[in-house]
């Protein structure tokens, strides 16, 4: 991709580096900073690693339950499953044929309660909360025809005394799932349904207050959506669908889901979203959330991947080939929402477990012996099942966990995490570029290391592979691949404690989508932003046709700043329009009280869709 010169500063505790046109990347960690991004110091694995399945699929055996929670270290999940089950199996209410029988679930539930206690470890509370249960909308949305259960539901308000009565009765306050979301992917089927967007979102309000009647504990949200192209037709899209939801609906959400694949996921055009476009669309819904509330509300990321044409190397062996690119989407998404953990409550990549209802589906999500499904952890292989490659994701993560540390890059496709836990140190570095970069790593002289591994996870050949390697010393340079991401795990002879805290915060502006006029200042502005030591970045979200220009002139406070011409991946080739984030850093001392920002662009069409000040504010921990 081509690049101009780029300053880019860590904080006033890193020299300034400067990134030049074919020069190796400059990566720079400082071990005895910690990193508090919003208020969040630690990894929370529970967050990120984590696989579409649940303790209770009846498919998972119990040595593969153990592989998968003990070995690979993984979290759960999501079940979409065991609500639907239920639902059709429950009788009418007696007295009312078109509301469930409450007594019914009363029953059932405690019988369940009871297996599930006698079934341990399997059923561990603490691995049964972390469960977001959800549903279909083709079995839950309550309109007059619906016939799936005895009782339909055929209103939303029996759908949503189903849920409550479902959550209060099959669970203890201990097991009970921590969020719900109302429906999986409900706007692409309302037409289908014949239902409608408005519809579908106020049977969301329903649902929610019933839940908090019954069950309090349980975060309620959506819409879970499947089609992210939020700049489709000059953001008609955005508009339509998930503002109109979080108009309609936003008040009683806990959190707000969507699914972000690369590829195409059943509408929308083929292309990736992994790096800059990934960011836009989540700095648009938190901007606007903040616009809304007053604050970005939290986040639930319930699918993400990507899905490869159909036809292309289905039958094993073959299917390795197409391994790689769904393990570097995995990889390259979750290191953006690893810079969000303040924001995100859970993040869950596709990855069923056995799966064995694929064997019997049709279309995508169909398996054979010969051709499984792209999603699966483990495949059918005769009377037994293997593990696929997708198991590499969890493999390049095992053991890995930690207080951030302070790391950057002068380069957005080169992404960085640091964790500090104990006397082992991890740098987790990842390759946006569709290129092979050089990296040099500064910054670690105070470690007192006694050894070095490096884990790489390359996923550009045939097939992905996973290396490990003792190193003879901690390398000053390195090569990443396309895609490729490698981890240097650190062994020191003496921990080393953190002696500050760089604080990162986002400040939200007061309007959005802006459009964009040839020689027209867009202005924007950020109030009340707090002084201190440290720098900032702007992330400008642009959506706007390919051919057009992609570097505005910007003012902060009327000083001009350099505005790279790189950004966080590909150049989004495949989609009519560009659509995603642009991070332009910002010299300290330009961010202090009210900042004006204006933005001016050559020639018209698109919008800046959104503008985010990210904040970096340092204060010193050691004592006085």
């Amino acid at each position: 991709m081509n690049r101009i010169a780029l300053a880019f500063t860590v904080t006033a505790l890193s020299a300034g580096l400067v990134r030049v046109a074919d020069a190796d990347v400059a990566v720079q960690v400082s071990p005895t900073t910690r990193l508090s991004i919003g208020g969040v110091t630690d990894f929370e694995r529970e967050k990120y690693i984590t696989i579409h399945a649940t303790p209770a699929e009846w498919d998972l055996s119990d040595e593969q339950i153990r592989y998968i929670e003990d070995v690979l270290e993984v979290s759960y999940g999501r079940n979409g499953g065991l609500q639907t089950g239920v639902l059709k199996k429950t009788p009418a209410d007696p007295n009312d044929p078109d509301m469930p029988d409450v007594e019914y679930l009363k029953a059932e539930g405690a019988a369940m309660i009871e297996r599930w206690a006698a079934d341990q470890p399997r059923f561990k509370p603490e691995s049964m909360r972390e469960v977001v249960l959800c549903t279909h909308p083709e079995y839950m949305v309550g309109l007059e025809d619906n016939d799936f259960a005895e009782f339909g539901p055929r209103s939303p308000e029996a759908a949503a005394e189903f849920v409550a009565q479902f959550l209060k009765h099959y669970y203890t306050d201990e097991t009970r799932p921590k969020y719900y979301e109302v429906f999986n992917e409900p706007f692409i089927k309302a037409k289908k349904l014949n239902t409608n967007v408005d519809v579908i979102s106020e049977q969301h309000n329903i649902t929610a207050r019933r839940i908090k009647e019954l069950t309090p504990d349980v975060l309620v949200g959506g819409y879970s959506a499947a089609w992210m192209e939020l700049e489709a037709r000059d953001f008609a899209h955005w508009n339509g669908w998930m503002k109109n939801f979080m108009d309609i609906a936003g008040d009683e959400m806990d959190f707000i889901s969507y699914h972000l694949y690369d590829g195409v996921n059943v509408e929308g055009t083929p292309a990736v979203r992994t790096g800059s476009n990934t960011q836009a669309v989540m700095d648009m819904i938190d901007t606007y959330s903040h616009l809304k509330w007053g604050y970005a509300k939290p986040v639930l990321i319930t699918e993400y991947g990507q899905i490869i044409k159909p036809k292309d190397n289905k039958n094993w062996p073959d299917r390795l080939r197409r391994e790689g690119p769904i393990i570097r989407s995995f990889m390259g998404m979750l290191m953006t929402y690893m810079e969000h953990p303040d924001r995100l409550l859970k993040t869950v990549p596709f990855i069923l477990g056995v799966g064995t209802w694929t064997y019997s589906n049709t279309g995508g999500m169909a398996s054979t012996e010969e051709a499984p499904s792209d999603f699966l952890l483990y495949r059918r292989a005769g009377d037994n099942y293997v593990l696929t490659e997708l198991a590499l994701f969890y493999r390049f993560w095992a053991g890995v966990n930690g207080e951030r540390r302070l790391i950057g890059a002068d380069d957005p496709d080169i992404r960085g995490h640091y964790f500090a836990d104990g006397l082992r140190h991890t740098l987790v570095l990842h390759n946006y570029d569709d290129e092979s970069q050089a990296i040099d790593l500064a910054g670690f002289d105070g470690l007192d290391i006694a050894k070095v591994t490096r884990r790489s996870l390359q996923v550009h050949g045939e097939i992905p592979t996973l290396n490990e390697q003792a190193l003879f010393g901690l390398p000053e340079s390195m090569t990443l691949q396309p895609g490729e991401t490698v981890a240097l795990l650190l062994d020191l002879r003496h921990a080393t404690d953190a002696e500050r805290t760089l604080t990162r915060s986002r400040i939200y502006p007061t309007d959005y989508l802006a459009p964009i006029e040839a020689g027209e200042p867009i202005q924007v502005s950020f109030e009340d932003v707090p002084g201190g030591v440290g720098d900032g970045l702007l992330r400008v979200a642009i959506g706007r046709d390919q051919a057009l220009s992609l570097r505005p002139k910007i003012h902060v406070n009327s000083r001009p700043v350099d505005v790279p011409d790189d950004w966080a991946g590909g150049l989004q080739r495949g989609r009519g329009m560009f659509y995603g984030v642009i991070e332009v850093p910002v010299p300290g001392r330009l961010l202090q009280g009210d900042v004006d920002v204006t933005i001016e662009f050559p020639d018209a069409g698109g919008r800046v869709a959104t503008v985010v000040l990210q904040l970096d504010r340092v204060e010193d921990d050691r004592p006085t």
